[in-house]
């Protein structure tokens, strides 16, 4: 099964969990924690100052849903490990010369975050400065402190993986705020990315789907 690229035009809602307290080691998935000896096997404790309150433990690698089942079932009906905002990282130098002035969800790059297992980068792009940029805002909107970089930066980290990576499957889901006619096609023609997308013609009727 070679490099796919599947793109989704789509919006998905944030969630919360609630976790309880525990310690010396007995801490699992999602519950409070004060420091890496509190957690179990596979775990380390970790803090998100805009998801958490305060820290919790979280897994310390992924699972690859293919070794659990195998590669036999329908896109739809895996779950893939999601990063939200994928570009908006925490502690980015600004490229607009203009201080940011908006939230960072990521503590890793691009390439780190797949590297580590994500396979599903939600992303929002934006017309700002003669290009489409990948910026974190609102009203449909880019600004010069809330973009982050040219789209095309990060597609091309996306296309150097898949190459890398000829079996692995990765998502993109786009928040699409680009009005320029062509634009969207133009910076994944320009980032190499084409050759990796999964043919529209090629996917199932909603019929054959099987939901």
């Amino acid at each position: 099964m070679g490099s796919l690229l599947f793109l989704l035009l789509v919006i998905f809602p944030l969630c919360n969990d609630v976790a309880a307290y525990c310690s010396n080691g007995d801490c699992m998935l999602l519950n409070n924690c004060t420091s890496n000896d509190d957690y179990g096997a596979g775990l380390y404790c970790f803090s998100c100052t805009i998801g958490f309150s305060g820290s919790k433990c979280v897994r310390s690698s992924t699972t690859d849903q293919f070794k659990l089942i195998n590669n036999s079932l329908p896109f739809n009906k895996y779950a893939y490990l999601t990063t939200h905002n994928a570009f908006a990282i925490d502690g980015k130098t600004s490229q607009t010369g203009v201080p940011r002035v908006t939230i960072t969800n990521q503590e890793d790059n691009i390439t780190q975050q797949l590297h580590n297992g994500v396979r599903g980068l939600m992303l929002d792009m934006y017309d700002f400065d003669g290009d489409v940029w990948l910026c974190h805002s609102s009203q449909g909107q880019c600004h010069d402190y809330t973009a982050f970089e040219p789209a095309i930066n990060t597609l091309k980290e996306i296309e150097a993986f898949l190459s890398a990576n000829p079996s692995e499957i990765v998502t993109l889901i786009l928040e699409d705020y680009v009005h320029t006619q062509n634009g969207l096609k133009k910076v994944f023609s320009d980032s190499g990315l084409m050759k990796f997308w999964f043919p529209v013609t090629n996917m199932p009727e909603t019929a054959e789907i099987g939901l």
